[in-house]
């Protein structure tokens, strides 16, 4: 067990002003077997009340609404967890089993696994560690050639990308070898930014797994939600009305 101070933030600005801006976060870390949230504190800015839900996934949700104009929307939050790799989750869902948007292999991504798999034996844990192993040999982690609309099979096609080509290709390999795996959004200690890693499933626990760094997912490690794929997990989602053309993102974090 560890006990680990967390900080995101997140500046959205906008090259003109917009309104009637709805939008929902999954920004707030859960509550899991894994993880117990002893405090954490949420600011949006312009203030704006706020609803929270639950999804379909477990992930916490924030939504509101914004009805004036505005050039920005800023979000942060800050606090403290225990973290317990040792421990285990058992939240499984069928659909982890199913190829997703993200995650649908192409001819050439079914090529390379089926190319693989006969070196990819023994339990489900031997399986899965060694398609991360391979896969890590395989892509170059580079920075700026992908974006959050990139799939597997792209990623795959171009042998370089970031954390999340990095999970999502893992997790396309597992799903065709008849594992359930998951995407999962968080924080950990190599980045300054979110980090994603993947979750896959024993027979009865989830095991994590970070395909970026090829190594299993420690107590430095905190989930702030999980999906099928990144759709399910994009920290803001939201529509708005305005002339605006491009947004700016900046982003911070800090896990210690």
């Amino acid at each position: 067990m560890k006990r680990v101070n967390f900080y995101y933030s997140t500046k959205l600005t906008f090259d003109d002003y917009v309104h009637d801006h709805s939008f929902a976060l999954r920004i707030i870390p859960p509550e899991t077997d894994t993880q117990k949230i002893i405090f954490c504190g949420l600011n949006i800015s312009p203030y704006v009340s706020t609803q929270q839900t639950a999804d379909a996934f477990g992930n916490n949700v924030t939504s509101g609404y914004l009805k004036g104009d505005h050039r920005f929307l800023d979000f942060e939050i800050k606090g403290s967890a225990e973290t317990d790799s040792s421990r285990h989750r058992t939240d499984y869902m069928p659909c982890y089993l199913y190829q997703s948007q993200y995650t649908q292999p192409d001819e050439s991504l079914k090529a390379f696994y089926n190319e693989i798999k006969g070196r990819c034996t023994g339990t489900v844990s031997d399986r899965a560690e060694s398609f991360c192993d391979i896969l890590s040999d395989t892509i170059e982690y580079c920075k700026c050639v992908t974006d959050t609309s990139t799939t597997a099979a792209q990623a795959f096609a171009l042998k370089k990308g970031v954390c999340q080509d990095f999970s999502h290709i893992l997790i396309s390999l597992l799903r065709m070898d008849g594992i359930a795996a998951r995407y999962i959004a968080g924080l950990a200690f190599c980045d300054g930014e979110t980090h994603s890693w993947v979750e896959y499933w024993t027979g009865d626990h989830w095991e994590g797994i970070d395909p970026a760094n090829n190594c299993p997912v420690s107590d430095d490690y905190l989930v702030i939600s999980q999906g099928r794929d990144f759709r399910d997990c994009a920290i803001d989602r939201g529509v708005m009305f305005g002339k605006y053309t491009r947004q700016l993102q900046l982003v911070r974090s800090v896990l210690t």
